[in-house]
């Protein structure tokens, strides 16, 4: 069976795929994986760094990309992951934080109609998404976090030129809503504490309070 052509796909995949590695040195040519029986594309591989090791994967169905994978820092290990769907799209880029080579942070590639642009984290490296940044250009706007990882959001906060404004708890870490806030100056100094111990959405100062944060069962107050 002939092999499918190649020239288009190994220009798209030098074009598209793995894009944190556009500064890189020219890569060298794309190798070609085909499934033994059907004969379809099913990998690409190359060494984009020039250093005769294999550093980019990318995992095909014929001409359309699944995922593809990279050693950026060419220490042995993934560190950068690219997901598509099926009209080819770049969808979601999952980075390691400590680069041993776990995939623990995704980031969307383009922001979202509301302007911004969400980075997740799962903090205990269980690809479960417990701490979520929204961001507008390079400014951080607001964070969402499921704080004792019952897949309920639990903390709130929002920022203003990347300064803290205010943090939102719910202090039965059920609700899924907020009933206690802190609010803070444009300083990012605590101001002064709100309640809203019946939960219908009315926040009341709390006088003379200090900063008192929520802590969830079984975790270490901060």
């Amino acid at each position: 069976m002939q092999a499918p052509q190649l020239k288009d796909v190994v220009i798209w995949i030098g074009l598209t795929v793995l894009a944190g590695c556009a500064a890189a040195p020219q890569p060298r040519r794309a190798v070609p994986s085909y499934d033994d029986f059907s004969g379809r594309l099913i990998q690409l591989t190359a060494d984009q760094n020039g250093d005769g090791r294999t550093d980019q994967w990318t995992y095909l169905d014929g001409t359309r990309p699944i995922r593809g994978e990279a050693d950026i820092d060419s220490d042995g290990r993934i560190d950068r992951w690219e997901y598509f769907d099926i009209a080819s799209a770049l969808t979601r880029v999952g980075t390691s934080s400590r680069g041993d080579g776990v995939e623990d942070t995704w980031m969307d590639p383009a922001p979202s109609k509301d302007g911004e642009t969400l980075v997740a984290t799962s903090r205990r490296r269980d690809r479960v998404f417990d701490h979520r940044e929204f961001f507008r250009g390079e400014l951080l706007v607001r964070t969402e976090d499921d704080t004792n990882g019952d897949g309920r959001i639990d903390q709130w906060e929002r920022y203003d030129r990347s300064v803290l404004r205010e943090a939102a708890f719910d202090t039965s870490f059920s609700h899924g809503r907020a009933d206690r806030r802190a609010l803070y100056d444009d300083q990012g100094r605590f101001n002064h504490l709100e309640e809203d111990p019946d939960g219908d959405g009315t926040f009341a100062r709390v006088e003379g309070a200090r900063k008192v944060l929520p802590v969830a069962p079984g975790a270490k107050r901060q």
